[in-house]
């Protein structure tokens, strides 16, 4: 148990972002399809690139449209 609680606090602000972000279409694998998920497993992903200044300014966010993966400048979190 202390080791979570470690790998919690330790954990970077923008994955904790990105977990928030996640939440705002979380059925993306199921809505795009087995040929979009294959490609999302060879790493082709359908990158969208939707204004989220409100919640973070000054930020590059993108959402793979075929899984749950969010990239925030130029890290990719899943």
């Amino acid at each position: 148990m202390f080791n979570r609680n470690v790998e919690i606090a330790a954990e970077s602000p923008d994955a904790e972002l990105a977990r928030n972000l996640q939440r705002f279409w979380p059925h993306r694998a199921h809505e795009a399809g087995t040929l979009r998920g294959l490609c999302c497993l060879l790493g082709l992903h359908l990158w969208a690139q939707p204004d989220f200044s409100a919640h973070a300014s000054r930020r590059n966010i993108r959402f793979c449209l075929g899984c749950s993966a969010v990239e925030i400048d130029g890290t990719r979190y899943s």
